[in-house]
């Protein structure tokens, strides 16, 4: 089914269509229909076998542009692990020479690296919970999980400069 198709039939439902996206309008419709609204939620497998919106859904059948967004999210969760583990490592080897340096300065230093070595946890914990978030929910979470690495980027920064 096209867009304007799509519309036709919410429209008939009673349901605005207003600027909502496809899923969004789709799972609109499933709900007003008495189904479970789980359009494009699945991973491999659904249960709704005699839903109509069913070879548009599933990843692998005909819904292309949810094969893009999903190879976008694995490449851009890939890629964020290995920054966090890299930054993992040299907090590691900044904290060895952190233990080095006395009074003021070490726990300074040491107070930094374990806020900076918080703040990597919770961006990993993060991005775990949200690699398995559908298109829309990925979307929102990945500007704010975009902000959190820029805020850990300067944290470490910041952690770095009490060795120059």
């Amino acid at each position: 089914m096209n867009m304007a198709e799509i519309k036709t039939k919410a429209k008939g439902l009673g349901i605005k269509v207003g600027k909502l996206r496809k899923g969004d309008l789709i799972r609109s419709i499933q709900k007003k229909e008495g189904n479970f609204p789980c359009f494009e939620t699945a991973k491999q497998y659904c249960s709704q076998k005699a839903c109509c919106w069913r070879d548009a859904c599933l990843p692998g059948k005909k819904n292309k542009t949810g094969k893009a967004w999903e190879k976008k999210k694995k490449e851009y969760t890939k890629k964020v692990n290995a920054e966090i583990k890299d930054v993992k490592k040299q907090l590691a080897d900044l904290e060895k020479k952190a233990k080095k340096l006395v009074g003021k300065g070490q726990k300074d230093a040491l107070d930094e690296i374990g806020k900076t070595k918080e703040m990597a946890a919770g961006l990993k914990k993060r991005l775990d919970k949200y690699s398995s978030a559908g298109e829309d929910a990925w979307k929102i979470a990945k500007k704010g999980m975009d902000d959190a690495w820029t805020d850990l980027r300067k944290a470490f920064t910041k952690a770095t400069k009490k060795f120059k």
